[in-house]
């Protein structure tokens, strides 16, 4: 069984950049893991609704996330804009790591606002260091074969795979729809994932798609010029 690991920073995030890719991996006997670490307390378009905001919203990303098929949803509640690069996160994003021993990590892209850049380092980092004879309490060392950055709210610049998902698209908006505090505030995303999707799959001749962007922050090591170049 291939395992799958989704840093996410903020609940809905994992959802929006690779709703369509979680699923298809889950139909073909994969386990995707998805450890979100802002816990959605900024998610508030009123201010009675501050209060209970933080329930709310992680019992929608819980049941976005079932529909996706994903059995290993983790929320480190911390508050939305402390999702920064610090010693707390970095030894979050290694444990995370180290816990589900990932054959493929996915993670932001450095293309969007202070949070998600802030994750694209980590991701990143944690990756590198995971592997790392180190820091023993956050688990045993485990390198990850493969991390691929996403896109949430920016395009993703040059990507260098792009992943049909026209199987799995329906279910990616099914799960979007369970998150109603989500719709407060970006309520015409329902519209922007559907062209995103369309506009990815034209490029490859298919109805939908996702794109992505492969991170070479650890080289690829080569041993056969012939084949592994």
């Amino acid at each position: 069984m291939r395992k799958i690991l989704v840093l996410s920073g903020h609940l809905d995030d994992s959802v929006i950049a690779v709703g369509g890719i979680i699923r298809k991996f889950v139909n073909f006997g994969c386990k995707v893991s998805v450890v979100c670490f802002g816990s959605g307390d900024e998610a508030f378009a009123e201010m009675g609704q501050r209060e209970n905001v933080v329930e709310k919203f992680k019992e929608e990303a819980v049941e976005a996330h079932k529909v996706l098929g994903v059995e290993d949803f983790q929320c480190l509640d911390l508050p939305d804009f402390a999702v920064q690069e610090n010693r707390e996160t970095y030894r979050h994003s290694i444990e995370a790591i180290r816990r589900t021993k990932p054959d493929i990590i996915f993670g932001h892209y450095w293309a969007e606002y202070f949070q998600h850049r802030a994750m694209a380092r980590l991701a990143c980092d944690a990756w590198w260091q995971a592997g790392w004879n180190c820091s023993v309490d956050l688990g045993s060392p485990w390198v990850a074969r493969a991390l691929y950055h996403f896109e949430v709210l920016h395009d993703l610049p040059e990507p260098t795979h792009i992943v049909d998902i026209t199987d799995t698209f329906e279910a990616k908006i099914e799960s979007w729809k369970k998150f109603k505090t989500s719709e407060e505030f970006l309520d015409k995303m329902t519209d922007q994932l559907e062209a995103r999707a369309r506009y990815h799959g034209s490029k490859i001749g298919v109805k939908y798609a996702e794109a992505l962007k492969c991170s070479y922050f650890i080289p690829k090591t080569v041993f056969n010029l012939i084949k592994d170049l």
